[in-house]
């Protein structure tokens, strides 16, 4: 279970990166065939590499396909059409204040890490900067045997590194072949995911939720997919079960057998076990969505509300009493959230979702 922040950077810059090194992080960018977009990106905007070149980190450096591919997909001319302001969010996004080799980022349960992405759009955390969650153990970090490593983002494929620790004087960089997904609020992580989340999309927005749940700082969403809707019957408090405000439960910040408190008011418990990471004993078939504001994770069933729990309407009030890690602001919305909920009905192809 492992979150690195800039904390951690005096201990690993002091660790033996050798000085003989005598590349730059231009140099090193400009000696690859295969990072030639992203030179000309940075050689046209040399200040978007920032800090990198004078305090050193670790760069996610796509491939030619990579950004390729991102432009098109983008609606981008050319690579000439790129604005200054979106190569460095780009940029800040794919790199780490700190230095960290391939070893760092493989550790059992996968890694939670700080990147330079403060833009407001895509970095709603009270000040925090956005991350990635890099593991070699899939998505959650919890299968067993030891897989290709791969970085995680927002909502869409993860990136796979395909060429590691290649050093330069300040720091390491590690080749992707995908551009990272930038984080998006709640409601348009689930419509991108809309193979999978169509269904809860469609839910926040007949509820008229996207707004409060788009803006709501450090929220946890767990998210049923299409499949867990269609297999479901009648469900009450369903949503205000599957948050959590005030708390960003990456998989690396929840502990095996502890319950985390929801809007309901009703706690969930998390689990880890046979190489899977359980919400009660629902399983989580995709980790790690990183989210403007927090994270979500698709669940392959439905958290069953507790037959104690208190309805919806009265959710938000014993949420407010028994979470003593909730923030006053996250509380203040999530009670507002809980009490939208209480008269919402959705129609739902295989029966009615009732909250």
């Amino acid at each position: 279970m492992v979150r690195i922040h800039d904390k951690a950077a005096l201990v690993l810059i002091l660790s033996p990166i050798s000085l003989s090194f005598a590349l730059s992080i231009r140099e090193a960018i400009s000696q690859r065939g295969d990072l030639s977009t992203l030179n000309a990106i940075s050689t046209r905007f040399p200040s978007i590499l920032g800090d990198l070149a004078s305090q050193g980190g670790t760069l996610l450096a796509p491939t030619n396909n990579a950004l390729s591919s991102y432009i098109n997909d983008a609606g981008i001319a050319d690579i000439g059409s790129i604005s200054e302001a979106d190569a460095r969010d780009l940029l800040s996004y794919h790199s780490i204040p700190i230095s960290l080799k391939s070893a760092d980022l493989t550790q059992t349960g996968g890694t939670i890490v700080n990147t330079k992405l403060m833009t407001e759009a895509f970095a709603n955390l009270q000040g925090q900067p956005n991350v990635v969650y890099a593991s070699a153990f899939g998505s959650t970090g919890q299968e067993q045997a030891l897989g290709n490593l791969q970085i995680f983002s927002g909502a869409g494929a993860p990136a796979n590194v395909t060429g590691s620790d290649l050093a330069w004087d300040s720091g390491f960089l590690h080749v992707i072949d995908r551009v990272l997904n930038y984080p998006q609020p709640c409601g348009k992580t689930a419509k991108v995911e809309n193979h999978s989340m169509s269904r809860f999309h469609e839910a926040l927005t007949a509820a008229n939720l996207t707004a409060s749940v788009d803006n709501t700082p450090k929220f946890t969403c767990f998210a049923p997919t299409d499949a867990a809707f269609a297999a479901a019957g009648q469900l009450k408090d369903t949503l205000n079960y599957h948050s959590i405000v005030g708390d960003v439960a990456y998989s690396t910040a929840v502990e095996d057998g502890k319950e985390y408190q929801t809007l309901l008011g009703s706690p969930v418990t998390v689990r880890k076990a046979g190489g899977k990471l359980l919400i009660n004993d629902v399983p989580v078939e995709r980790g790690n969505v990183i989210m403007s504001n927090g994270v979500a994770h698709l669940l392959g069933g439905i958290l069953t509300v507790p037959a104690t729990a208190t309805s919806s309407a009265n959710g938000a009030s014993q949420s407010s009493q028994t979470s003593t890690k909730n923030s006053a602001t996250g509380l203040k919305i999530g009670g507002r959230i809980a009490g939208v909920l209480s008269g919402v009905i959705i129609s739902m192809s295989s029966g009615m979702l009732a909250l």
